[in-house]
């Protein structure tokens, strides 16, 4: 029997993932939580956590994978969203798999079985998203970034960058105008920090 906990900011979710898992025999949910910590101070234990991309504490849903796998469980994701930079940074994280929610109780279940045997659960389709590489940032553009996404104020990321405040924004909103363009808007820039490594020339 694989042991199955829920991990969701719905808490209407976990009921409809039982109906749709009730007839798959060999799977069992055993535990549902709206956030990671409540998961992690109070379920009995599991083999595989079914994940929702985005949890009412307003946690990462990578920083939440990571901790997962640190508790030695396998981890898939299940989210109403597909977007690229969500799937590449809970890979990265160690998810095992990444399931764009449906009513598709067949899907579910090889997915959860394939995962629970150390394979990854991914579609074609995010298979292809998730090695496409991000769009490509100018040196300056990759600076700002990153240490504009590490903490430092618009002020302090113009300072230690060696420019004016008004040209650290140009170049964030030239990231944010590239990722519009392969369809993809970003609210929060900081949120792409996972899809593009560290600039080299950055000073910590």
């Amino acid at each position: 029997m694989i042991r199955v906990a829920i991990v969701d900011n719905d808490k209407l979710v976990p009921a409809g993932l039982r109906a749709l898992l009730a007839e798959a025999g060999d799977i069992e949910v055993v535990h549902a939580a709206t956030t990671v910590s409540a998961h992690l101070a109070g379920s009995p234990p599991a083999d595989v956590v079914l994940l929702d991309l985005r949890l009412e504490d307003g946690t990462e849903a990578a920083v939440n994978v990571a901790r997962l796998r640190r508790h030695g469980v396998r981890v898939l994701v299940i989210s109403v969203h597909g977007e690229r930079r969500h799937v590449r940074a809970t890979v990265r994280a160690g998810a095992s798999g990444y399931l764009v929610k449906d009513d598709d109780a067949a899907k579910l279940a090889d997915a959860i079985r394939s995962v629970h045997n150390g394979q990854s659960a991914l579609t074609a389709e995010l298979m292809s998203i998730i090695n496409d590489d991000p769009p490509e940032l100018s040196p300056q553009e990759a600076r700002a970034l990153y240490l504009y996404g590490t903490g430092s104020t618009l002020a302090a990321t113009a300072r230690r960058m060696g420019v004016t405040i008004p040209t650290v924004r140009s170049y964030l909103t030239r990231i944010r105008a590239k990722w519009a363009a392969v369809d993809e808007p970003v609210d929060d820039i900081r949120t792409l920090l996972d899809e593009y490594r560290p600039h080299r020339g950055s000073d910590d």
